[in-house]
């Protein structure tokens, strides 16, 4: 029984399970989890940008052109750096209620999904800032990136 409680432990130790965003060393972790409120057609239209790109910067503009309310936050959390051994992206998911996401990484895809807020009806959509770091060695040097809406 002992060696199945403390496989347990090493197990949700290793996947940096109990952790806030960033938490663990884990190859993905979540760096930022930002609302955006509803957003207009255009800006939800916004493609995954890898961090330190052109892209990112055109996406950081189209957010900056939205008005919101929480801009200084959405800045924060685009300024992320990753360190040298590690890569950033940035996704706008359209959910409801969430409060977290997860990354998937499936061959040379990342697809970025919201947790949480389960069972909450929604008039309007919600978007949802996040911002993930990835083991540079874990994907390819050209990811496909996706959202997964629910």
């Amino acid at each position: 029984m002992r060696w199945i409680a403390a496989f347990f432990v090493l197990v949700v130790a290793g996947c940096g399970a109990g952790g806030g965003p960033g938490a663990g060393k884990g190859p993905v972790k979540l760096e930022a989890f930002v609302g955006l409120g509803g957003l207009t057609n255009r800006l939800a239209e916004l493609r995954p940008v890898e961090l330190g790109t052109a892209e990112a910067q055109a996406f950081r503009s189209a957010l900056e052109r939205a008005k919101l309310t929480n801009l200084d936050e959405v800045r924060g959390a685009l300024s992320f750096t990753p360190p040298a051994d590690r890569r950033g992206f940035a996704f706008a998911v359209p959910g409801c209620a969430e409060d977290g996401a997860a990354l998937s990484v499936e061959g040379g895809t990342l697809t970025a999904r919201l947790t949480g807020g389960e069972n909450v009806n929604c008039v309007q959509a919600n978007y949802f800032l996040t911002v993930f770091s990835l083991d540079r060695g874990s994907i390819p040097p050209t990811p496909t990136l996706s959202t997964s809406p629910r």
